[in-house]
């Protein structure tokens, strides 16, 4: 997220730049675990499943400091107008992102759990998925930092896209007449459900930015 600049007071633009320098470290370390969850899947890989499991408590425990820094800032400084809108928007974004790393641990588990019985992956099917949901979540975060509000708004209508590509997705898996598949894999009904609520999640990213730049709250509008 671009710098709020120079304000009257010196110390709430030093605690804004830490939420913005937390918010942004945390949304890259999202997006190395996205990045690691392909491999997991394609591989398979049960190392990965087991690094970003590994790293969720200390990954958790950033997202949980982003929340109590926004709640100084609002207990210290009483900010008000876009200042208020700012903080409200780095607050909305944590509570996301502790949702995010939840859903892509959550993933990494049900991949564990997979590759340890020996059940398919359906690559087929889940890696598109996961490729519309990552894709989805680093504009994002790149709208985030950038304050895109076309951008912003694109990513809202491309979430309907993956809506559609997580039914299908599910449609395919409980198919009889998968042959790769004779038992239903309950686990990556999981995962295809988590795909999907990673891109809730971007959506819901990508109306904070709308949100700090026009004052609108579009989280349950009906924008076309």
């Amino acid at each position: 997220m671009t710098s709020p600049g120079n304000h009257i007071l010196p110390h709430y633009d030093a605690a804004l730049n830490a939420i913005r320098l937390r918010v942004n470290a945390i949304c890259g370390s999202l997006l190395k675990y996205m990045d690691i969850l392909e491999r997991v899947i394609s591989g398979p890989d049960s190392d990965g499943a087991n690094s970003i499991i590994a790293d969720s408590d200390p990954l958790q425990e950033e997202t949980r400091q982003v929340l109590s820094l926004c709640s100084s800032v609002l207990t210290q400084f009483h900010p008000l107008g876009r200042d208020l809108r700012l903080v409200i928007t780095f607050s909305r974004c944590g509570d996301k992102l502790q949702e995010c790393m939840e859903e892509v641990t959550g993933i990494a588990k049900h991949a564990k759990s997979s590759i340890r019985h020996q059940e398919s992956f359906s690559p087929d099917i889940v890696l598109p998925l996961l490729e519309m949901a990552v894709s989805e979540f680093r504009d994002a975060a790149r709208c985030l930092e950038t304050q895109d509000v076309d951008a912003a708004r694109e990513i809202r209508l491309r979430d309907k896209k993956l809506d559609k590509a997580h039914r299908k997705a599910l449609a395919l898996l409980v198919s009889p007449e998968r042959e790769d598949s004779p038992s239903l894999n309950v686990n990556l009904l999981f995962i295809i459900r988590s795909l999907e609520r990673i891109g809730d999640i971007a959506k819901t990213i990508a109306a904070t930015v709308v949100f700090l730049k026009e004052a609108t709250d579009i989280r349950h509008g009906k924008e076309r």
